[in-house]
């Protein structure tokens, strides 16, 4: 069987691939490593590994029978936050309210960010309607105004594979409103909930999610739905923890496959 793992940028990720790698390798699976624009001269695989923001490419590939990780419905959403809370609206689940223009804003401040941000870039505090409109300027049209929660700098990600809740992590930052570990955010073991793992549940039902990670803010005591990252990282784990996600998902795969190992 032969699969690909397949990135736009490799820098600083080498190690995690070679984990793919040398896992599928262990289970007698061939994985290749196989860049985003040179994927158009491959061979066609059985599985492919989608490490890069490509909806149109995933559904490319699932066209000729390929089995995607995540699938292309799931890059389509979950990189268009719009679209992610417009499911969450649908489903019930509750999210920080959302404004479509600043007319309609009642206080300050607010978040303004892009619909296709990853790791806390474009995200901005705006303190007042000025700012607000400087930072959707600049979004070209790709902004959103979200209200901000009464508790910033502080976040949870829960890693879910499958329908299996792997782990969560809180993130904090006593320097930013935005708690991103890899913009110096601190990181730490978190217990779920019975509820907040009910939550999580509920959300990760909504779609065929392969491996994601759901974030959440806190508000009023509360953890609320903020967004979930497609393209995953899993640095946090690997530095605080003894979970092996890489081989979990390899596994998970293979299961999917329906690989006998």
């Amino acid at each position: 069987m032969l699969g690909y793992i397949i990135y736009e940028d490799t820098e600083g990720k080498k190690d995690y691939i070679n984990r793919h790698i040398q896992y599928m390798k262990e289970k007698g699976v061939q994985l290749e490593l196989v860049m985003l624009d040179e994927l158009r001269y491959k061979h066609t695989p059985d599985f492919a590994i989608m490490r890069a923001i490509a909806p149109n490419v995933s559904k490319s590939l699932e066209n000729k029978g390929v089995r995607v990780f995540n699938n292309s419905l799931v890059s389509e959403i979950c990189n268009d936050k719009l679209k992610t809370y417009l499911l969450m609206k649908e489903n019930g689940i509750i999210y920080p309210t959302l404004y479509k223009k600043t007319e309609e804003i009642t206080q300050y401040p607010v978040v303004v960010k892009s619909r296709n941000g990853h790791g806390g870039t474009e995200v901005f505090k705006a303190d007042n309607r000025d700012e607000a409109e400087r930072y959707l300027h600049r979004l070209e049209g790709r902004g959103l105004i979200q209200q901000f929660v009464d508790t910033p700098g502080k976040d949870l990600r829960v890693y879910v594979i499958g329908d299996k809740i792997v782990g969560a992590m809180l993130r904090k930052s006593t320097t930013d409103f935005r708690s991103n570990f890899c913009l110096g955010g601190s990181a730490s073991v978190y217990k779920l909930s019975k509820s907040e793992e009910e939550l999580t549940k509920r959300i990760s039902s909504l779609l065929k999610f392969d491996y994601v990670g759901i974030d959440f803010i806190f508000h009023r005591g509360k953890i609320i739905f903020n967004e979930i990252e497609d393209v995953v990282g899993s640095r946090m784990l690997y530095t605080y923890t003894d979970i092996d996600i890489v081989k979990i998902y390899v596994d998970y795969i293979l299961k999917e496959m329906k690989w006998i190992f």
